[in-house]
């Protein structure tokens, strides 16, 4: 087998620099960087020939004492990729990431809500607004949308008709699998739909279509664009055909977000939530929210938004009462 002896911070801080800062957004590179950062202020002696699960594992186990679990899965994830591509090289005879989890000693605190309220989502809005990033486009389309992700990502042209104001949800973007990523089913039959969309959705199309071909994934193209324009220099050449999209770089940017306005962060999916949530909230029927979700049926709907549902359903009892009231008087 070959091996090479190098202290695995070097090996790493390498490893970032060559396959991971012009392929993927800057976020995610810095998260990349504080990942490095750690290793060689704690392991500096450590080789990387001499990397074995149960070392990896302590090492996790030791993050875990001072950071949150979510914390310490994605310094995990930052990890197990170069590892393996070592072992790839033939550098490490087995994978030491085998099996080796994420340990945290530290309790959660919840700093995250579901769903926004109202008042919330508009103090988003404003903050976003400022952006003009792809990224905040993104986050106010689901918004108006609700789409899962994966949905947002397989958008292509051919799906939109600006003319009716809808979009037709066939297809997701497979983005877990990185720069391979492409076109896959959805999540089932039921997502198969046709949404509705309102004008400043319409706008948020316009504006990231702009060189996107037909039957391109849309947020991804305007993404990669993006990305290309802003490191223009490093871009003579396309690295790949489209960036690499992270579930977890979209969260962050929200979070930011969430900070300046001065509100509970929330992830891209609770934008999910928080759309579905404004709709029930404002009388819209629970059969046509679950339709717009791609859910199979209300059931789920109704398991997911019981607790705005009871507040309805106060409500409708207090209604219910001044009608009957009403009658004979």
């Amino acid at each position: 087998m070959a091996k090479r002896h190098i202290k695995f911070f070097r090996y790493y801080k390498e490893w970032i620099n060559t396959y991971k800062k012009f392929e993927v957004q800057d976020a995610t590179f810095n998260r990349y960087q504080n990942t490095c950062r750690y290793i060689t202020e704690n392991y500096s002696d450590l080789y990387l020939d001499d990397m074995t699960r149960q070392k990896l594992q302590l090492i996790m186990n030791k993050y875990g004492e001072t950071h949150e679990i979510e914390t310490c899965r994605a310094f995990l994830h930052s990890i197990q990729a170069s590892l393996r591509d070592a072992v790839y090289e033939g550098w490490l005879k087995k994978d030491p990431t085998y099996k080796v989890i994420a340990t945290s000693q530290i309790e959660h605190k919840v700093t995250r809500k579901k769903y926004l309220e109202e008042d919330q989502v508009e103090k988003l809005e404003k903050v976003m607004q400022k952006d003009h990033s792809v990224t905040s486009i993104m986050c106010d389309f689901d918004l108006r949308t609700g789409l899962r992700f994966a949905e947002v990502l397989g958008l292509t042209p051919a799906d939109v008709d600006l003319k009716d104001k809808t979009i037709y949800v066939k297809q997701t973007w497979d983005y877990k699998k990185g720069a391979n990523a492409d076109f896959k089913s959805t999540k089932n039959k039921y997502s198969v739909r046709m949404v509705s969309i309102d004008d400043h959705a319409v706008e948020d199309l316009q504006h990231v279509m702009l060189g996107v071909q037909q039957n391109e994934p849309i947020f991804v193209k305007a993404l990669t664009l993006e990305v290309q324009n802003k490191h223009l220099d490093r871009f003579r050449k396309p690295y790949h055909k489209y960036i690499p999209i992270y579930n977890a770089t979209i969260d962050l940017r929200l979070t930011e977000w969430c900070k300046e306005a001065g509100i509970p962060r929330v992830t891209f999916h609770n934008l999910r939530h928080t759309h579905a949530s404004l709709l029930i909230a404002n009388g819209v029927s629970i059969q046509t929210v679950a339709k717009r979700l791609g859910h199979a049926n209300t059931i789920t709907t109704q398991k997911v938004y019981i607790h705005l549902l009871d507040k309805l359903r106060a409500k409708d009892n207090q209604r219910i009462a001044e009608v009957m009231n009403g009658v004979g008087n």
